[in-house]
């Protein structure tokens, strides 16, 4: 059996796909894995063929011109711009080697496209929540005008794609509501609001969390101390003004601080207090298993791992737009600190949450679901 993989290049869209694949690869399934090329060491180690596709994102990033700041707008026109320079990498190699589907997230826009295009079965992941009749992650892109001068690029760009292909137009609503003939997702299904709602195409998988060597190990000083963790993300990090508010909370506390800055160099903050280690890509799986105070701006794989992996408790850190005076922050830090250090009843909730997501049975069920369910399609290369 032979699966590819369309994934963009972004670690919040990579990582979730990285157990699944290496459980398919040990299950001996043949897997091509399409990404771009900063994103090799990664995938590779999961014994999947990598095959490295251009991107339009990386080319044109900091170009000046439409106002990048009306994300509405953007995501679509950028998504459908990277599946162009996808697509045709990816279609000469899965034409001379078929496979019997593709599997992508809502961003691997060419992934939908190239299973269009050759007949197979389009296998979607959600790291989110699935859209259904409750629920619309479109919704919040389609309040954009359609004269915006990036609607028209994409729905110009999306028309070419039916022109050229015969495929279906990916609309915005088909962007973020589409699905696939199957759909995994990678939510415990009692989280799902609405869950009743969905048929048998969507099976609830439950977080997946595999090996991540890429970034090395980490481990925390020997001294007994407790650990606060913070991390704003791979894709919206670029925040510089947090960590001196971030620095203030915490300098006074008799704890360990490990801030993950993303792309941003340790080099340009000032006054880093003496308990605190800045790294820029980190083992976050090894530093939340030490971890006692986690502060994150919120996204899926940020928050879903934690039950599952660690006994950490959250602060959901507010975006710039939300911004609040260093003094809430010092405080907000300091009362989370005690409570997630002193409080029994949050200590062994914390244990029961963690505990039931590592016992569900849908632990760890895509691999053995997807071959399943690829098996039923009856489609032979």
């Amino acid at each position: 059996m032979h699966i590819a993989v369309v994934s963009l290049g972004a670690f919040g869209h990579v990582n979730p796909t990285l157990e699944l694949v290496t459980e398919l690869v040990r299950r001996g399934v043949r897997v091509t894995y399409f990404c771009t090329e900063g994103f090799r060491t990664i995938v590779e180690p999961t014994g999947a063929r990598f095959v490295a596709v251009p991107s339009w994102m990386e080319a044109h990033a900091g170009e000046s011109g439409e106002d990048k700041s009306d994300v509405a707008a953007t995501v679509p026109f950028l998504f459908l711009h990277e599946a162009q320079a996808y697509l045709e990498p990816v279609l000469a190699v899965l034409k001379e080697d078929h496979p019997v589907a593709i599997v992508h997230d809502f961003a691997g826009i060419a992934g939908t496209l190239a299973a269009d295009v050759l007949g197979v079965p389009n296998v979607m992941l959600y790291t989110s929540y699935p859209a259904n009749g409750e629920y619309s992650v479109a919704a919040g892109f389609e309040t954009v005008s359609p004269d915006h001068p990036l609607r028209v690029a994409a729905d110009e760009l999306a028309d070419r794609f039916v022109a050229q292909y015969g495929c279906r137009k990916m609309t915005v609503k088909e962007i973020f509501d589409g699905r696939g003939g199957l759909n995994l997702v990678m939510m415990q299904k009692r989280l799902v609001p609405h869950n009743e709602s969905f048929d048998d195409s969507f099976v609830f998988t439950g977080v997946q969390i595999g090996k991540r060597t890429a970034f090395g190990s980490w481990k925390a000083p020997h001294d007994g101390k407790p650990l606060l963790y913070s991390s704003m993300g791979t894709a919206f990090n670029n925040w510089p003004e947090y960590y001196p508010i971030l620095f203030d909370a915490v300098r006074d506390l008799d704890i360990h601080v490990f801030a993950a800055l993303g792309s941003i160099d340790p080099a340009s903050l000032q006054d880093v207090p003496a308990n605190v280690e800045l790294g820029q890509m980190v083992p976050q799986l090894d530093i939340l298993s030490q971890a006692s105070v986690f502060i994150t701006h919120a996204g899926m794989w940020a928050i879903l791992p934690v039950p599952s992996w660690t006994r950490v408790s959250q602060m959901d850190s507010p975006l710039p737009s939300a911004f609040q005076p260093p003094s809430i922050w010092v405080a907000a830090v300091e009362a989370l600190h005690r409570k997630s250090l002193g409080n029994t009843y949050i200590r062994k909730l914390l244990y029961w949450s963690r505990n039931r997501t590592r016992a569900s049975a849908e632990a760890f069920a895509p691999p053995k679901l997807c071959i399943s369910a690829l098996n039923s399609c009856k489609v032979s290369r």
